[in-house]
């Protein structure tokens, strides 16, 4: 539901792009934005407030369910729905300093040359474009007011970077930085990495973090309830879901498990000292915060009815295999991170040689690839490809594979690739354009960051939340 997490104040812009491809995000790291009073307003930009009313039509008009709503408050989707809000207020008044205009008459020849509007004649029937708001649930004036604030963002996009054009060199140049063929030696480390610690090694481990690893241990009763030991049948059945109604309203009456099992001649299990490593009774430790209390769950192929007795925190037995075998797991997971950090620390520093490669090989020695561009991630990641492709020659980096293992490589060379195909410039055109025009919307960015000064009335969004509750 929440989509992206971003500063009012050093994002306006962002909620311009982001209000234009309808995805909302919401409110973080406000500081000073927040601000107590002003009852009757949820939001001020510079001297125009956002009242009570404004938000709730947009609540309304978003169409959300009340019930999504009211799961989703304290994953801050209020404040998605207001920066969602504040964003198109935002640009209604850019627009509107701008003088951007979209006509009356414009918006006609946009709505009857629709595609979808048309007849097999290709004229505009207003039969279809009837229907089609009535099973959108849009009055006539809606729809058209929507699709004119849309078009508008667009003329407000245009605005900011119509008339962009994009010199050759550049495109050039990206083609340049994306296609060079880069030849690298790299060892795969895995084998470096120490895969058993003795039994000195895991107790030492254990002795110095006996809080850290202490686990919540539970005792519980359970039984599973089927159509087989509730009523000696083979199938579901009317009588069969009555009867589970019935331990249901019991629970909700708060009867003892004992007491019902009793009542429908069902054999209560009892399991003492249990922690999900076997994965058998997950789902009942998922509720070891409900001590206590009786739990009827519906579990795939019958019910589970349960009660946890109580929960122990306490270290494991420590000669435990399963114990064990997660400590060396642990010791395993941490020589492998401080390897990694040795080797970072060295490749900052530039202490590594090239005929260091020979000190890590393994089985497969120090291997060699040709990496064709930056899309070729035939051996290693999408993102360790970037990574080497944003280095210089003679640079070693660590780099991983799909499966996350990890290798050492060096840069061994660049060759650079001058002539842009034919077929290639229409694509390396747009990339261009787009890397431009950011930089153009983070300019934007700062001057509307300076222009608007963005408050939100915390309580009265409190206020509301409540009314969802």
């Amino acid at each position: 539901m929440i989509s992206k997490f971003k500063s009012i104040t050093n994002s306006k812009i962002s909620w311009v792009i982001v209000a234009l491809i309808a995805i909302p995000f919401v409110f973080w790291g406000m500081g000073d934005v927040f601000t107590r009073g002003n009852t009757n307003n949820v939001a001020k930009i510079n001297n125009e407030t956002i009242s009570i009313k404004d938000f709730i039509d947009h609540i309304s008009v978003s169409r959300l369910d009340e019930n999504v709503i009211r799961e989703n408050l304290e994953n801050n989707i209020f404040e998605e729905l207001l920066s969602q809000l504040i964003s198109q207020e935002l640009m209604k008044m850019e627009i509107q300093n701008l003088q951007l205009n979209f006509s009356d008459k414009t918006l006609k020849d946009k709505i009857v040359n629709n595609k979808i509007f048309l007849d097999d004649n290709n004229n505009f029937s207003r039969t279809k474009y009837e229907k089609f708001l009535l099973e959108n649930n849009f009055s006539a004036s809606q729809f058209e007011n929507k699709l004119k604030s849309n078009e508008l963002q667009k003329v407000l996009f245009n605005y900011i970077n119509g008339g962009l054009v994009i010199p050759k060199f550049f495109i050039n140049k990206k083609f340049i930085d994306e296609n060079r063929l880069i030849e690298i030696d790299f060892v795969n480390l895995q084998e470096n990495y120490k895969k058993d610690f003795s039994s000195i090694e895991i107790d030492e481990y254990i002795k110095s973090n006996k809080e850290k690893l202490k686990k919540d241990f539970i005792n519980f009763s359970y039984v599973k309830i089927s159509p087989e030991n509730l009523l000696d049948a083979n199938e579901y059945n009317d009588e069969f879901f009555r009867i589970i109604d019935d331990i249901d309203n019991k629970i909700l009456n708060n009867v003892d498990i004992k007491l019902i099992a009793k009542q429908y001649d069902l054999k209560l299990e009892v399991v003492k000292n249990y922690y999900p490593y076997d994965k058998k009774f997950e789902l009942i430790y998922s509720k070891k915060n409900s001590t206590n209390e009786v739990n009827l769950i519906d579990n795939n192929d019958h019910y589970l009815l349960f009660k946890i007795n109580n929960v122990e925190n306490r270290l494991p037995d420590i000669s435990s295999n399963q114990f064990r075998k997660e400590i060396n797991l642990i010791l395993k997971n941490q020589f492998r991170f401080e390897y990694n950090k040795k080797l970072l620390d060295d490749i900052q520093n530039k202490s590594l040689k090239y005929d260091d490669l020979n000190n890590f090989t393994n089985s497969n020695g120090v291997e060699n690839l040709t990496i064709s561009s930056v899309n070729d991630n035939t051996k290693f990641s999408v993102d360790a490809i970037k990574l080497i492709y944003s280095l210089p020659e003679k640079s070693f980096v660590l780099i991983n594979d799909p499966l996350n293992n990890i290798y050492l490589a060096y840069i061994k060379k660049i060759d650079i690739v001058d002539q842009i195909a034919q077929n290639d410039l229409k694509n390396y055109l747009l990339k261009s354009n787009s890397e431009i025009r950011d930089t153009l919307y983070s300019s934007y960015d700062i001057y509307l960051s300076e222009k608007y000064e963005i408050k939100v009335f915390q309580n009265t969004i409190e206020r509301l939340k409540n009314n969802f509750r």
